[in-house]
């Protein structure tokens, strides 16, 4: 599911597909890969986005809470 009507000063793009997320952010267009852990995130990232909530907050919240975790040297 790719996400891209919301407002973040700092995402440019949110794609999730089969428990990854890939983030590209505004400061540069190289894709960020995450291992989704948490088996409500999508749905949790779609009620932050409905709820004009923070975007960033939110991946920064389930990086911490290891809700998703950041696929190392698999960005493109």
């Amino acid at each position: 599911m790719e996400f891209k009507d919301f407002e973040s000063s700092a995402i440019q793009s949110l794609t999730t597909k089969d428990n990854n997320l890939t983030i590209v952010f505004k400061s540069s267009d190289k894709e960020y890969n995450y291992s989704i852990i948490d088996s409500n995130f999508e749905e949790l990232l779609t009620n932050t986005i409905k709820n004009k909530e923070s975007i960033g907050k939110f991946i920064n919240i389930s990086l911490k809470e290891k809700n998703i975790v950041e696929l190392v040297n698999n960005s493109k």
